[in-house]
């Protein structure tokens, strides 16, 4: 995990990578959200949902793991923790749109950790399918979790423009009970 001390606001990072890979869409998209947060003074902490078993190479195979691991709802392992989550305030949640709803690994995560109390900015990357069928998925797991409506990032948009709209909802009155 990386770290840097710019003030005393608790950000985590989170974005699921496929065990074996070294970049992906949610990479590239975290590493923007937290070169935004630093560039507005912000600290962060970057962690990445890397479930232990990597998956098929072949599409068919993929797609076919996949389902079935999201019908099953399936937790697969996570390769690392993160340190001290209850220090946590925010998460900025990056992932992918697989099948309108996150992989499976993310809800290893969030079983993993206790959300109460916390504001959650999913950030979803997807093919023109969407981010709102997601963010409801999370919303319904996280009852007691402020989840923000988010941003959903196509693959021929504007990042930019999404990321700076996510770190908006970080900071915006809270309207949650939570």
């Amino acid at each position: 995990m990386e770290s840097t001390k710019l003030n005393a606001d608790k950000i985590l990072v989170a974005y699921f990578i496929q065990k074996g890979k070294e970049t992906s869409g949610s990479k590239k998209i975290a590493d923007q959200v937290v070169a935004a947060l630093k560039e507005k003074g912000h600290d962060s902490t970057v962690y990445a949902i890397t479930p232990v078993e990597s998956y098929p190479e072949d599409k068919a195979t993929f797609e076919t793991v996949t389902k079935v691991e999201k019908e099953t709802r399936t937790r697969p392992a996570l390769v690392d923790k993160v340190g001290k989550m209850q220090d946590y305030k925010y998460v900025v949640l990056v992932a992918p749109n697989w099948y309108d709803d996150v992989p499976m690994a993310v809800y290893s995560f969030f079983d993993d950790y206790d959300f109460t109390g916390k504001r959650v900015v999913p950030v979803i990357n997807h093919d023109g399918t969407g981010h709102d069928a997601v963010r409801e998925s999370i919303r319904h797991f996280l009852p007691h979790t402020w989840v923000t409506d988010g941003v959903g990032i196509a693959a021929a948009s504007d990042d930019a423009t999404a990321v700076a709209e996510a770190i908006e909802q970080l900071f915006q009155p809270s309207t949650s009970k939570y």
